[in-house]
């Protein structure tokens, strides 16, 4: 490590070397996976009891966004990550859930678009996304997103994101000592720190995703590059991150989108259990201390 940022390393000839023509390397770290409900299951979501009580932070989201419009989420939190359900559409019509990842030193966002610029054929849009903000007249500035193309009409969306100081004063946080805008923080500041009982859920270490050959090409173009280990086998292609498992299976026909989210919990005892939310998704606890949220991806 080099301070808050990961100098970006590349294997020649077997040797490791330092990419001296990119500089430094930001390391994207996941921050939430959005995925779209249908109606029922949603209902059920924000109806139980066990997922605000018992399993994580649970927060409803009302948002006004310079991007995406208006529109409301639930999201269930753990120490660093968030798993952000939509009930009937998500932002943007076509979508049916993304995976966005957020940098936590200042001036990342800058450093990982020259990463993806050296990379070979990866199309991306950058803006600075603002909310509209009570007691202020103009929109504020809230976090730099970087959206990778997956490819026209993709149901999937990737996001690199790197959240705006101002959006760490409206929430009451601030940067870490050596400045960095991390995740638990804004978490932290937004839900309150973690109050009563311990919760379950600690942090989103996996995802499985059903995508087309050429969005999974995509996935591993746009990752590859920040340091993410490929392997393919089986007809599935695994991304391996600093803390994050992408497993892809690659397929043409299926409806494509996040088929499950894997979940590690904190440490203790943890009884199986199961909870179905409507006819397509369930949350699977096990005693080894992992859940899997599994989804049906809607067509």
């Amino acid at each position: 490590m080099e301070g808050p940022l990961e100098w970006a390393r590349w294997k020649e000839n077997g040797v490791t070397t330092e990419a001296t023509a990119i500089g430094v390397r930001p390391v994207p770290r996941i921050d939430h996976i959005m995925v779209l409900l249908d109606e029922k299951a949603y209902r059920d979501v924000a109806e139980t009891d066990f997922l605000g009580e018992r399993f994580g932070r649970l927060t409803r989201k009302q948002a006004d966004s310079s991007v995406a419009g208006a529109y409301a989420t639930l999201g269930i939190a753990g120490e660093n990550t968030l798993v952000e359900l939509f009930g009937g559409t998500i932002p943007g019509g076509t979508l049916t859930g993304g995976l966005v990842f957020s940098f936590e030193a200042q001036g990342s966002a800058t450093a990982a678009r020259q990463v993806l610029d050296a990379a070979a054929g990866v199309e991306y849009h950058h803006d600075l996304v603002r909310r509209a903000v009570a007691g202020s007249v103009e929109p504020q500035p809230w976090y730099h997103l970087i959206s990778v193309n997956m490819g026209e009409a993709s149901p999937l969306v990737l996001f690199l994101n790197e959240v705006t100081p101002e959006y760490l004063r409206s929430l009451g946080a601030r940067p870490a000592e050596d400045g960095s805008l991390r995740r638990r923080d804004y978490l932290d500041a937004a839900l309150g720190g973690p109050a009563g009982p311990p919760r379950l859920m600690r942090d989103i270490s996996g995802v499985t995703l059903a995508l087309s050959p050429a969005r999974a090409r995509r996935l591993a173009g746009a990752l590859c590059p920040f340091g993410f280990e490929m392997s393919e086998r089986d007809g599935e292609q695994r991304l391996r991150g600093p803390d994050l498992t992408i497993v892809t299976r690659v397929d043409d026909t299926a409806p494509q989108g996040v088929l499950e989210i894997q979940i590690d919990l904190v440490e203790g005892r943890h009884e199986p259990a199961e909870h179905r939310f409507g006819e397509t998704s369930r949350l699977v606890i096990d005693p080894s201390g992992v859940a899997v949220w599994s989804f049906a991806p809607i067509s």
